[in-house]
Order: structure tokens, then sequence, then C-alpha cells
């Protein structure tokens, strides 16, 4: 779009200004964008570097080399990473940043870096390059930015299929759906090592490293965002990365981050800490205090309060249910109590209907399975039996179906069939006739 203010205008003039990319920044990328490789296909390996072919003799030492991943290229000297294809051609791309200065702006320059080759023909077979330069984030000393980028081609679920044919203009960011990120905010992989930036971001913490953040975006921030600067200058790096990748204006527990700068203590989870800040929290402890703020073994607190936390929900969580499970003890009573005072056995076992939805809570408790919580108490047709030894410890839990009158079920603890398992079923066939005249 073309610009629509004097501000605007000023970059545009200042952008067409910009040297050019130079020789050395571009056979930077081209030494360092690409991984050293090979394509290996029968006794041949094809050298990506430069592009030369060779044929090997199968010896032991080569067979071990390619077994092993690597081999030398005789051509270039090149330790090459080995892979068994017999493709022809070759085609990689990647994003390439330069990081400067212009007249007063940041500017991240972004470039698409390419290489090309093909086996099959002799003219093409040495690496060819290209190098287009995609977009530019111009940043001033307030944290304003203004974007200048190609166009893209319309692709299907391809955002950044840039028109190199096109002029660069003044764009505008976009909200975009979530599998299409901004395709402004770009996060190369290679950055060219020669930096420059400007005094001020250096003055609010940065060091040379973006820990996660685009390099436009962590500029923006340290240049806008007092408590991001904080951060920058006390290493809590993750905090910031944490912060910018939520969104958040202001992080949480901001007292017990002060807590943590002050004792020089830098926090490596922010995720895990925050939810550690939490259950503190939850269980009154002091988040103004450096004992609980600091701890040396983060993970190992984090763990032993959510387990401490997650004990007390399930209780209160069991209590909820038996309150609600009261409502139905009268109407288990009367669907039931026709089969209460059922009782056989031999002389080990013992098995007895549960008489009350008070015991069948007790017994899913006990025995660590579900016949409370998945509110058998409310089934018409099932009928839950307790089976126990002499000194009444209990066994395993029954169900049987009263309309067929067989048994659905009969699990011990943890739903693990135990040693009596066979034996109890035995004795409810044996005596489902006293169930059957009950009924």
């Amino acid at each position: 779009m073309k610009p629509t203010s004097t501000y605007q205008r000023h970059i545009v003039e200042l952008s067409n200004k910009l040297p050019s990319i130079t020789e050395k920044q571009k056979q930077w990328a081209f030494d360092h964008c690409f991984e050293t490789g090979g394509y290996q296909y029968g006794d041949n390996v094809w050298c990506l570097y430069c592009g030369e072919t060779y044929r090997t003799d199968n010896t032991t030492e080569f067979i071990n080399a390619v077994v092993g991943g690597e081999a030398i290229c005789p051509h270039c000297g090149r330790k090459l990473k080995l892979e068994n294809s017999r493709k022809k051609m070759y085609s990689e791309s990647w994003y390439y940043t330069i990081i400067t200065t212009f007249k007063g702006f940041q500017v991240c320059r972004h470039f698409i870096v390419e290489k090309s080759m093909r086996r099959d023909r002799a003219e093409l077979r040495k690496p060819y390059y290209t190098i287009n330069e995609a977009v530019q984030n111009w940043i001033d000393e307030n944290g304003k930015e203004t974007i200048i980028a190609r166009p893209c081609k319309a692709m299907f679920r391809i955002y950044d299929a840039w028109d190199f044919s096109k002029p660069m203009e003044i764009r505008r960011r976009h909200q975009t759906y979530s599998y299409r990120p901004d395709k402004y905010d770009i996060e190369a992989k290679y950055i060219y090592p020669r930096r420059s930036v400007l005094p001020k971001i250096k003055r609010n913490g940065y060091l040379g490293r973006f820990h996660g953040i685009s390099a436009s975006e962590l500029f923006k921030i340290l240049l806008t965002d007092r408590e991001a600067e904080i951060l920058a200058k006390n290493g809590q790096f993750d905090l910031l990365r944490h912060k910018h990748k939520r969104g958040y204006k202001e992080l949480p527990f901001a007292h017990a981050i002060r807590i943590a700068n002050r004792n020089k203590y830098v926090i490596k989870d922010a995720s895990m800490w925050l939810d550690y800040m939490e259950l503190l929290e939850y269980f009154n402890l002091d988040t103004h205090n450096a004992h609980y703020v600091c701890p040396r073994n983060l993970k190992a607190v984090h763990d032993s309060l959510l387990a401490k936390k997650d004990r007390i929900e399930a209780k209160l969580e069991l209590e909820r249910k038996m309150a609600e499970a009261r409502k139905w003890e009268a109407q288990y009573q009367e669907t039931k109590g026709k089969f209460f005072g059922i009782c056989f056995g031999n002389e080990d076992i013992v098995i007895t209907v549960i008489q009350s939805v008070a015991e069948m809570a007790e017994e899913g408790q006990a025995m660590h399975h579900c016949v409370f919580k998945m509110e058998y108490y409310k089934k018409p047709n099932s009928l839950i039996l307790s089976a126990k030894d002499r000194n009444g410890k209990r066994i395993e839990t029954i169900e049987i179906d009263l309309k067929t009158f067989k048994v659905v079920q009969s699990r011990g603890v943890c739903n693990k069939n135990t040693a009596k398992h066979e034996e109890i079923l035995k004795l409810v066939r044996d005596n489902i006739k006293l169930i059957k005249q009950a009924a």
C-alpha cells in the first residue's frame, strides 16, 4: 500500500537508501544456512555441498561410514551426513536475517535464501543459490514499528509465498488464524553474526540472544515495556518469553518476581514457577517469603504441593458426592431392601449385599474402584455385593444383573482380579437362587 503519512513516506525513502546485501553477507548465508549432506544411491554418493558425485569401492571403511551416517567427499573434503536416496533434484530454502541500524532506526531485514541443484544434468549439478529480501521491520526508539514487505501470492495454507517480482511496500499486520502465524513476525533460524543494535535497546537489557522471541518483537518490547526491560536486565529470560507468548501486559505475582530478582534467583521454567506460586496461594503459604519464592528444587516442591492439592480435591469431591448420594439413600433402601440380609460363603469367604449408599462409598474408597463414583446405587438392575474374608477384610466387589441374575463383574483392589476370584464367582453362582427368591 502507499504511505499515508509523512512518517511512512520518510521510512519508505530510507528503505530505498538501504545498502544492498554485501557479497560477504551472501556468502555467509550460502555457507551456513544449509546442512552439509549427501545422497547415497547404490555405490554412489552425490555431495550436496559441491554437487559432485563419486563412486565408492564398497570397502568396509565406506560401509561403516554409511552405517555411521557420515563420509568424506573426495572433491571438496567436506564431511557429509549421508541419506539413502535416489532423488535427482535437491532444493532447500530458509529465512536469513540481518540486523542493522539506519538513520536512528533499528532494522531487521529478512531474506529467503535458496539452494538448488540437479544430479542428472551436468550444467545444473553445481549448487545454484538465490537470495531475495522479503520483509523489513523498521523500529524507532519509541518502539513504533513500520513494516515494508513484498506481497504474497495466494496459495492454499501457505501464508508466506512471497512474490519477488513485485516491489516492497508498506504493509499492515492482519489478525490471522491460529494455524497461520503472523507472516511479518519472522524468527529466523539463521542470523548474520555481525549485528548493529540501537544503544537504547542495549541499555534496556539486550545481550545478543533472543530466547525464543523474534528479533523484531524482542526489540519492541524492550523499548516499550518497563517490566520486560527489568526482566531482561535481571536475566529472567524465560519469564520474558512467557510474558510475550501469553500476551501478558503484566505478569502475575510481580511482588514474588521482585523477590526473586533481589535474591539473584533465575527462574528457568516460568510456567512451572507461576503454577507453583498459585499452589502457594492455595495453601496460604507466604509468597512474600524468599524461602518459598526461591526453591532450590522447583520441580520437587511443585510436584509435592500438587500431589497434596490433588488429595485434598479428591477428598472434597468424595464429600460432595456423599452429600449428594444421601438423597438417594431412601430410594436405595426401597429398591434393594428386599435383598438385605442375604449372606453366603464358606470357611474362608463371606459374601453379603451392600446395605446402604454410605457403605457403597466405603467400599469404593477402600477398593480404589468406581462402584460409588459411577453411582451404581442409582442403577435399578444392579445389585452390589461385597466379598470379605473371615477377618472382615474386603476381597472383591461383585455386581449382579437383576434381569439375568448373572455376575456382570467381580473386581478386587484397583479393578484387579484376586487369587480368590474364581472361588468367589463359584460361590455366587451356587447361591444365586437366594437372590432370585428375594427378587
